[in-house]
């Protein structure tokens, strides 16, 4: 994916020389921010999450949707024979939380709350083609993505509060493809985005800072058994704003 990210941009470049080229999505230099959605299917989660929830006060919903930002810089634009090309990187950051609750006669009621963050670091690229003077379709939009991920545990009981932090071993490598339009709302300056794609990534294995894995917490251990399996449908809605040089 990475050779042919590369790949691409050389060739375009090569072919784009005599034709309108500029720095960023709107104007010379481009920035942009919004608001993500991601689905992704859950591994070793989804097993612990139906161990907590045997027999407790209140269950521990499903792991699976998460929302948050993404803001980033469009470094590249070019125009050629009624296409663009657009080269961009980007921060993400998506989180979910859940609350449960369990009951036991010598500890009395204890509250959980787990938060799960994921941060995403992207270099994209994008192809399309304009169908009315202020609509762009973008036909495919590509990124690959460096995914870190962190899970929180937080329980409250009368004994007090206890937190235990699980990051992945190392930054884990996955990719995104999808399509959208834009629409100009100030031609050459502003404008607003919409795609939806595939996220395609995994999450192998959680541990703590004490080398305590996430496997560990469950009742029937499962080795080898990737805390989050595969990702899914994602969407974005971001506004674009272009700066002149």
């Amino acid at each position: 994916m990475i050779f042919l990210f590369f790949s691409l941009i050389i060739i375009f470049h090569s072919q784009i020389k005599p034709q309108s080229i500029g720095f960023g999505c709107l104007g010379l230099v481009g920035g942009y921010g919004g608001i993500s959605y991601q689905e992704y299917q859950p591994g070793l989660l989804k097993n612990y999450v139906d161990e907590f929830n045997i027999n407790q006060t209140k269950e521990l919903k499903d792991f699976g949707k998460s929302e948050g930002y993404r803001f980033g810089i469009h470094f590249f634009r070019a125009k050629f024979s009624g296409f663009f090309i657009t080269t961009k990187g980007f921060y993400q950051q998506l989180d979910e939380s859940h609350q449960a609750q369990t009951s036991q006669e010598s500890l009395g009621i204890t509250d959980f709350r787990y938060d799960l963050r994921f941060k995403s670091f992207g270099l994209g690229l994008d192809i399309g083609i304009p169908i009315f003077s202020r609509l762009l379709w973008k036909i495919l939009d590509g990124a690959v993505l460096v995914n870190t991920v962190k899970l929180t545990e937080t329980a409250n009981s009368t004994s007090g509060t206890r937190v235990r932090k699980f990051d992945n071993d190392k930054p884990e490598i996955g990719y995104s493809i999808g399509s959208g339009f834009v629409l100009d709302i100030i031609k050459n300056y502003i404008s607003l985005e919409g795609i939806v794609g595939y996220t395609f990534f995994k999450i192998e294995e959680m541990k703590t800072e004490n080398n305590i894995k996430f496997e560990e917490l469950l009742i029937n251990p499962i080795k080898h058994k990737p805390f989050i399996k595969s990702g899914g449908i994602n969407a974005t809605v971001q506004l674009n704003i272009g700066f002149p040089l």
